[in-house]
């Protein structure tokens, strides 16, 4: 099967759900080449990436160095517009087909146009499309003739708010007519999809999950101090400051803990003075962005793995966030919030612990009774690694993908 992986951006360090449906394809003998706009700015990249040799099946139809500013858009609106009007003089195949319409609502269509020519696809290419944006993209050129498989779009969580919220509640009608496939990574976001309009017989809700064999059990022991992590972008949704609140609340109480969070992005200095003010540098630390390996290492020291999320005042949230299976796997004591589809995979006081958003008395709470109640420890992580081996592992969802492929293909 030739498998056509339509993303924004290639390799993504934050993106390892993405990274291990394509080298599960690939270890299942299928043809699986890589479309993204550009390259990430991540100074490091997975060790898959070269494993694999993916950087010889990515092929990139913006500026692979190009960044996100308003500059940058408007010279790839600009260079689009040139082509277009260019197209419809000369009558040039596809491009001249496109109504300006379209080009306001996807400037990067053209670029994307001209690299499908000259990339090899068969009359029976799967496309799997994350995020909303691309699947709208996808189904372009479905519609114009230049792909002629099926098309799946997996919707992860901002598709489905703010770029909704920036194009209004019809942003996907004409992906939602066609025939395609909606994957949301979570019930949460089907019960989206189907509000903004998708047809609830094309949806099929696939979690996103991860290589159980790549993470031995280390289950957590009582220790002091007490190691909590987090790892993620530092922006709003990802509920750090709380985070840091919550440990500060800890620590003046007179509990031995540490934060060590991974990660970097645009709150970093917001969050570095958040600690800095609250004079807990010596507790809590901002450790920047570490590889996979470098992650699970950070991860073997710790007992508690935490997820703060939020709802950002933009509206932006969640999907299901995979450093929560990641530690699940581990054995380690994992504790978010009730937020999109985290309840899908966290069943509070089950195998995990589950908070409100934007509590940090509750979080501070909650994580005084971790640490009092070891004798717990070890049956809810017993059970957080049945649940990613039964639900969340990587090599079964991938059966599934799949098996979804071929019945609907």
């Amino acid at each position: 099967m030739k498998i056509l992986f339509l993303v924004g951006e290639f390799p993504k360090l934050s993106q390892t759900f993405i990274l291990n449906q394509m080298t599960g394809m690939m270890d299942a003998g299928h043809d699986v080449t890589i479309l993204a706009k550009k390259s990430a700015s991540d100074a490091k990249v997975h060790p898959d990436v070269l494993n694999y040799e993916l950087m010889n099946q990515v092929v990139y139809y913006g500026d692979s160095r190009q960044s996100d500013t308003r500059f940058a858009k408007a010279a790839v609106f600009i260079r689009a517009f040139c082509a277009h009007l260019a197209a419809r003089f000369y009558k040039k195949n596809y491009i001249g087909t496109i109504s300006f319409r379209d080009l306001l609502k996807m400037p990067n269509l053209i670029l994307l146009i001209r690299k499908l020519n000259q990339i090899d696809l068969t009359d029976r290419t799967t496309v799997l499309a994350h995020f909303g944006p691309n699947g709208l993209l996808a189904q372009k050129c479905i519609d114009l003739g230049l792909l002629r498989g099926r098309l799946f779009t997996a919707f992860h969580g901002y598709d489905m708010l703010r770029y909704v919220k920036q194009k209004g509640v019809n942003a996907y009608q004409d992906l939602f007519r066609s025939p395609s496939f909606i994957l949301p990574i979570s019930d949460f976001w089907k019960r989206r999809c189907i509000e903004l309009g998708a047809d609830p017989s094309r949806i099929v809700v696939h979690h996103m999950g991860i290589d159980l064999l790549r993470f031995d059990a280390h289950p957590s022991q009582p220790a002091k101090p007490l190691i909590i992590v987090s790892a993620a972008r530092l922006v709003e949704k990802k509920g750090l400051a709380y985070g840091i609140e919550a440990v500060g609340r800890l620590i003046k109480k007179g509990h031995s803990v540490r934060y060590l969070i991974a990660g970097d992005g645009p709150l970093r200095e917001k969050l570095q003075q958040q600690i800095e003010t609250k004079r807990l540098t010596k507790q809590i630390r901002l450790v920047g962005w570490k590889t996979q390996d470098e992650w699970i290492d950070l991860m073997k020291s710790a007992q508690v793995v935490l997820a703060p999320s939020v709802t950002a005042s933009d509206g932006d949230m969640e999907g299901i966030p995979v450093q929560l299976m990641e530690a699940m796997a581990m054995r380690k004591i994992v504790v978010s919030t009730v937020h999109s589809g985290i309840p899908e995979l966290i069943q509070d006081g089950e195998n995990g612990f589950l908070f409100a958003e934007k509590d940090a008395d509750a979080l501070a709470d909650l994580l005084a009774r971790i640490l009092q109640s070891p004798e717990k420890w070890n049956r809810i992580t017993q059970n957080a690694r049945r649940t990613v081996k039964e639900r969340f592992n990587i090599q079964k969802l991938n059966a599934d993908l799949l098996r979804l492929f071929a019945e609907k293909g």
